[in-house]
């Protein structure tokens, strides 16, 4: 499948509800630019997972438009938007990662059914991927045999197999060891560098993950994404 370029990502209007439940979203607008890297915030229940399913495809606004380039989203049927999803990585809060597979296969599996590089290019950019985290020795281990850090880790670092010009992490700090958080950041400034990430989406309060990234925080609101100003340099 060909994967899609992404230049443009708004919502438009968009509102949404869970069956029974007090609207989450009541005309949500907000156009994302390019390179910020956006800290999302807000109290529980402000909508902020509910973003994040959104812009994945994995939930559909009750009304509404969520653009990419111009295209309507929630118009697409599942293999149109599946050449713009391409294009996302994603790591959730918690899980992320197949239990019956070691940590390895959930790599390779994710770069085989999408038929990235030849076998041997695969091998060593998983390993590479792996070695960055120190998680080199335990590669082969299923994600039960591993501790509950490494398999943030694996877990985060999966959002980046396919490098994408969409990233997309649910609390990355939350579980990961402090010894990571370095690595993650130097991983995100290399992929923006140099492997065409364009856009970083990030659900997290983490005040020194913030500031590692030099990120700005957007308070998810029912209508708005209400914008900080950007974070002044302090060199």
């Amino acid at each position: 499948m060909k994967r899609l370029s992404i230049s443009h990502i708004s919502l438009d209007n968009i509102c949404f509800t869970y069956e029974e439940a007090a609207p989450v979203f009541t005309g949500l607008c907000h156009t994302f630019i390019p390179q910020d890297v956006l800290f999302l915030q807000g109290p529980r229940g402000s909508g902020k997972n509910t973003l994040l399913r959104l812009l994945l495809g994995l939930e559909t606004p009750t009304s509404g438009r969520y653009l990419i380039n111009g295209v309507v989203v929630n118009e697409l049927g599942h293999d149109e938007f599946a050449s713009y999803r391409l294009n996302f990585g994603y790591a959730p809060d918690v899980g992320g990662l197949i239990n019956n597979h070691t940590l390895y296969e959930n790599f390779k599996l994710l770069l085989d059914y999408h038929d990235v590089g030849d076998p041997k290019g695969r091998f060593d950019y998983i390993s590479s991927l792996f070695e960055r985290f120190d998680l080199g020795g335990i590669k082969h281990l299923r994600p039960a045999f591993v501790s509950s850090t490494a398999r943030k880790a694996a877990a985060v670092l999966r959002a980046f197999a396919l490098r994408p010009e969409v990233l997309i992490l649910d609390n990355p700090g939350q579980g990961m060891s402090v010894e990571h958080i370095p690595v993650l950041v130097e991983l995100i400034h290399e992929h923006r560098a140099h492997h065409g990430l364009k856009y970083v989406i990030i659900s997290s309060d983490d005040v020194g993950l913030l500031g590692l990234l030099r990120g700005r925080i957007a308070r998810v609101m029912p209508q708005e994404l209400q914008m900080a100003p950007p974070l002044r340099s302090t060199g």
